[in-house]
């Protein structure tokens, strides 16, 4: 893929697995807890992948 598709994906996933985070931090029950937990997860895992995208390459010697 190139890298503005990767930045599309990334942010998109940022987005999704934010609305579902808030989403399931309303909900009551164990399926919620469940849900919340993974989407909070998922939300770490896109931010780091999104943190990583944006770095500047190093310089090679």
């Amino acid at each position: 893929m190139d890298k503005s598709t990767v930045k599309s994906v990334t942010k998109t996933g940022m987005v999704v697995s934010l609305a579902a985070l808030a989403w399931t931090g309303l909900g009551k029950g164990r399926r919620s807890k469940y849900l919340h937990t993974w989407a909070g997860i998922a939300l770490v895992g896109f931010s780091v992948w999104h943190y990583n995208i944006y770095q500047r390459p190093e310089k090679t010697r």
